[in-house]
């Protein structure tokens, strides 16, 4: 163990020879004092978990031979996809489902899943609902209204394939979930569970991270201009993804400059590269993201 803690404490002082040895070596012999209680195949997880929030926490340490006016940067990277991304389209086809069904019975309980492959849906799932719904006609209109409208987009709307296989809900689930209005809101079970965790923060007027709402915006705009025909050689599916590099002031993460912007789009077989480039900086970057965040290093794939 000590030998390993030797090897880490060397490497160290190589990559960051600002760093004081006697600090690192007080740093590393508290370490070891603290997991010498460890069982063996604990303690180099515990060494690396201990050691990294350690030389976190001392900074100081680590910047110490940089300028005032330099600060430590970091790069963080946020994606969308667009409403003809299989991942999109699926979302919403449930969704439609979902609405239909709440517009006609509120109290209809629904668990409908979506797939899509090349020119073929499949809607399946429980759903129990006084409505009456045409599942399939759902399902292409959907479609329809993304752009799905033939084969050389990957779906055709009116002809594709559509498989519904709707069931009634398990009674299992049925008697643990239902009866609202006959029972305790505590004695009412879940039919499923989930953890979520999210944060506000300050970046932009959405109270949103920065590239999430680039990211997203620039996938909003690339629908824009293929619907309003702006850009007539773009088809349906698509994904965004922004990275921009930030700087740690005093603790606040503040947004300095458009590291990279990542645009991949279903396209035209008879558009050029290089008018697609073209036409996506003029129509869709130029137009999102503003001009503060954009110099002469940013780049665009």
């Amino acid at each position: 163990m000590y030998k390993l803690l030797s090897i880490i404490y060397n490497l160290i002082n190589n990559l960051h020879p600002e760093l004081q040895s006697e600090s690192l070596a007080h740093l590393l012999h508290i370490r070891t004092y603290k997991f010498t209680q460890l069982p063996h195949s604990l303690q180099t997880i515990h060494l690396s978990l201990s050691l990294s929030l350690s030389l976190s926490r001392s900074s100081p340490y680590l910047y110490r031979s940089r300028s005032k006016k330099e600060m430590a940067t970091f790069l963080f990277t946020s994606e969308s996809v667009n409403e003809g991304h299989p991942d999109k389209l699926c979302d919403q086809v449930s969704d439609a489902i979902l609405d239909a069904c709440l517009e006609q019975d509120p109290e209809s309980k629904v668990a409908c899943e979506t797939c899509t492959k090349t020119n073929m849906v499949m809607v399946f799932g429980e759903i129990t609902t006084k409505a009456k719904v045409d599942y399939e006609k759902i399902v292409r209109k959907t479609c329809k209204e993304i752009g799905f409208i033939s084969p050389e987009v990957g779906l055709d709307a009116d002809n594709c394939k559509v498989l519904v296989n709707i069931e009634q809900q398990s009674p299992d689930i049925a008697q643990g979930v239902h009866g609202h209005l006959s029972k305790k809101p505590e004695e009412i079970g879940a039919g499923d569970q989930g953890h979520m965790f999210g944060y506000a923060t300050d970046e932009t007027p959405e109270l949103m991270p920065l590239t999430h709402v680039l990211a997203t915006k620039l996938g909003a705009k690339l629908t824009e201009v293929r619907k309003n025909k702006t850009c007539s050689w773009l088809r349906p599916d698509g994904k965004t993804q922004v990275t921009v590099e930030y700087k740690n002031d005093n603790g606040a993460m503040v947004p300095i400059r458009v590291h990279t912007v990542l645009i991949s789009t279903q396209h035209d077989e008879t558009v050029t590269n290089d008018q697609i480039a073209k036409d996506l900086k003029e129509h869709v970057i130029k137009p999102v993201i503003p001009s503060k965040y954009l110099d002469e290093k940013p780049s665009f794939i």
